[in-house]
């Protein structure tokens, strides 16, 4: 059996008001979920499995149609979001064109969101519905043992969904979270080239992405992750895998928890076998404002963490108590102000726009950022999200009067854009904003003198001038 997983083209992204072009076009990075994903079909069942990841490859969609006529697998799989469902359904008609007999399964945000709408599509034989390493590979098991399974076989597989003989569609039952994370084998990087996958804000040239938990018992209304089962992986299981990274010469890390500092004691104990092991190695973690203090930062400088990324969101308290940060505008000057103590740089995501907030509450952000002076700035537009808190709120509220997210998933439309609710400002009011505190901050002399320092090559300095160039012009 052969199975390839597909990172599509970008040629048809929805781009939601909350991303900044600047720091998309200078950031490729792994999807550690079809890693993992492949690691679990590979090691337990021996299965051939290929991941071709097209824009860090730098592939057209007519090098893929080559590709995957030439190779004629049996399963090809895509990780869906709901951005990139138009990309992901543009390579399946290439698929269903060139290798009619190949079976396209979606997972993913995408499909657990919207499961029924994404089974409709003409491109999809099976989705899989949360977590995919064990659902996948009871699936590949199943296709494994020949022609396609009996209804009845399929029946018994936890999170899939598929159309029976007589072309109903079924979803059947989820399956539970993944408990035991230790259990889980390290995600296959030997099927991608890491040199290709970039991040201009990363301190050498060869660093690797890792997963250290999942889920988020934290209720931001904005999220996604809101509220969803937190687990996580032993810090002698994270050590083992940074230790088979720098025997192989990497020694920078991403840790893309959305929240590494939850749990206090592991966090400790993480840094402590790191300060212990000697490693030399640099990371950068995400971090709430309200989990760190002087005992935690200690740790963190001292075992390698150079970089925090801070969710900050807003300088008005009513707009935090809005969102249900649970955290006080103290909390963020509290926790930027030890980082900066210890010499960690310090990353402050904001959100402009949220659908209450006035002027004031936007000059509140701005003022607080001239105060705690991070050392890099993400400014988004509050965009509410497929099936968050906020977006069902919104629609209780009145003021999202249709369901045009799931209306975009039962007919996706290359056309559709990204909806804005505020009650107070246009988009074009919000984007004026956005660019002008980004513009601000980034050719603030300080910044430019900063940067100027930290640039490690050519490569990066033209890098870095592409992205003042967007902040400047968009």
């Amino acid at each position: 059996m052969k199975i390839i997983f597909i990172i599509p083209p970008n040629t048809h992204y929805i781009e939601p008001y909350s991303f900044v072009k600047a720091d998309k076009s200078n950031t490729v990075r792994p999807y550690l979920g079809l890693l993992y994903v492949a690691a679990a079909l590979r090691n337990d069942l021996g299965i051939s499995v290929r991941i071709i990841d097209s824009n860090a490859e730098g592939l057209t969609l007519e090098k893929l149609k080559k590709i995957i006529a030439r190779e004629a697998p049996d399963i090809v799989g895509f990780s869906v979001l709901t951005f990139n469902l138009l990309n992901c359904m543009e390579v399946s008609r290439l698929i269903r064109e060139h290798s009619p007999a190949t079976k396209i399964c979606y997972g993913g945000w995408h499909p657990t969101l919207y499961p029924r709408e994404t089974l409709e599509l003409e491109c999809v034989d099976f989705i899989v519905i949360g977590e995919g390493e064990i659902t996948f590979k009871e699936l590949a098991l199943a296709y494994n043992r020949g022609k396609r399974p009996a209804d009845k076989e399929l029946s018994k597989i936890k999170g899939i969904g598929y159309r029976t003989a007589e072309g109903k569609l079924q979803i059947n039952p989820h399956r539970e979270v993944i408990g035991e994370l230790d259990e889980m084998p390290f995600p296959a990087y030997d099927l991608v080239d890491v040199g290709k996958y970039s991040n201009l804000l990363a301190c050498t040239n060869n660093s690797v992405t890792i997963m250290t938990s999942r889920g988020c018992p934290q209720g931001c209304i904005f999220c996604d992750m809101r509220r969803t089962p937190y687990r996580f992986r032993s810090p002698g299981n994270i050590m083992d895998e940074i230790k088979f990274w720098v025997g192989k010469g990497v020694h920078e890390f991403f840790i893309q928890d959305d929240n590494f500092t939850i749990n206090r004691k592991r966090t400790i104990e993480f840094c402590t076998l790191l300060i212990e092991a000697d490693l030399g190695i640099k990371y950068k973690i995400s971090s709430r404002v309200d989990y760190l203090d002087e005992e935690v930062m200690r740790y963190l400088k001292k075992s390698g963490c150079y970089r925090i990324y801070f969710g900050v969101e807003s300088g008005s308290q009513r707009i935090l108590n809005y969102l249900e940060k649970g955290i006080k505008v103290d909390h963020i000057r509290d926790a930027f102000r030890i980082a900066e103590k210890y010499g960690i740089d310090r990353c402050a995501y904001i959100m402009i726009g949220c659908p209450t907030e006035t002027k004031e509450d936007i000059e509140l952000t701005i003022r607080l950022i001239k105060e705690i002076r991070p050392d890099h700035l993400h400014c988004s537009i509050c965009t509410p999200m497929p099936m968050t808190y906020l977006y069902h709120k919104l629609m209780s509220d009145g003021l999202i009067t249709h369901d045009y997210w799931l209306e975009f998933a039962g007919r996706p439309d290359p056309s559709f854009k990204t909806p804005f609710i505020s009650r107070f400002f246009s988009p074009e009011e919000l984007r004026k904003m956005q660019n002008s505190i980004q513009r601000e901050f980034y050719m603030s002399p300080r910044i430019i003198l900063r940067e100027i320092g930290k640039t490690r090559n050519a490569r990066q300095f033209l890098a870095k001038a592409k992205m003042a160039i967007d902040v400047i012009f968009r």
